[in-house]
């Protein structure tokens, strides 16, 4: 196509395929969305335009409401040791109503401890985080590639709380409360290569003590709530906010000329 001297206008439309992941940054990988133009010259080096652009997924919860709506639960339990007595048992349990959120809902965790040791728990950590999985399909050897699947996973903490001490031969009862902020839904099928999770995490920390008892509740994140839950703004100003969290950690090359 030869183009006059003047000034010309053409407009492109493209579609975003339903199964395109979100837009995200990692340590390990990225998934990134730009438009490129090259303006070719025969007479000279062409113009090259990149202009990148923010993909978010309207994961609709209620596709899984039968699993997300029912409570979740995690328990453990660790005893102590003194020579070859062992001690009663502490025991901890953390229950969330239900397992699938949209941003601007509230997550309830309620944690039971019942200590029935005489060790004192200096404190229970609560991290609310989200959990990146980069799935490579080649390992590469000097400069050879070899066909192999390796994992790394990125943990990247969005809200931690923290319950203080719990004496020996005591019970106590907390309810801790995270907001779900604008952040991107899970993501498990539309991408072989990138991950997307989250989870509270708890570590409870026994006084004078290396041992650790940790427990994990996976939580999915969607932009489309559970029926019956409240409306949360990820609907209308959360993808805004989403669209401009992710556009302010995107590390895409912006527009040039070559």
């Amino acid at each position: 196509m030869q183009l006059p001297p003047n000034l010309i206008r053409y407009k492109f439309d493209f579609n975003i395929p339903p199964g395109a992941p979100t837009s995200m940054e990692g340590k390990y990988g990225h998934v990134r969305y730009l438009l490129q133009v090259t303006l070719e010259r025969p007479w000279k080096f062409d113009h090259n335009f990149q202009q990148p652009f923010t993909v978010v997924c309207k994961s609709d919860l209620n596709q899984s409401n039968e699993v997300l709506c029912i409570p979740t639960k995690a328990e453990n339990m660790m005893t102590f040791y003194c020579g070859f007595c062992r001690s009663r048992p502490l025991m901890v349990s953390a229950t969330t109503p239900k397992s699938g959120y949209a941003p601007g809902e509230s997550i309830a965790l309620e944690v039971f401890v019942q200590n029935s040791s005489k060790v004192t728990v200096s404190e229970i950590e609560i991290k609310f985080q989200k959990i990146l999985k980069f799935t490579s399909q080649t390992r590469v050897i000097g400069q050879t590639q070899i066909p192999k699947e390796e994992n790394n996973v990125q943990y990247e903490v969005l809200e931690v709380h923290k319950i203080p001490t719990i004496e020996g031969e005591n019970d106590a009862r907390f309810v801790e409360t995270f907001v779900v902020g604008p952040i991107p839904s899970t993501e498990t099928t539309h991408s072989r290569i990138v991950a997307v999770g989250y989870e509270l995490a708890l570590i409870v920390k026994p006084q004078a003590s290396t041992k650790r008892m940790k427990l994990n509740i996976p939580i999915t994140i969607g932009q489309i709530p559970l029926a019956g839950s409240a409306m949360p703004y990820a609907i209308s100003d959360g993808l805004q906010k989403l669209n401009d969290t992710l556009n302010e950690h995107s590390s895409a090359p912006p527009a040039y000329e070559a």
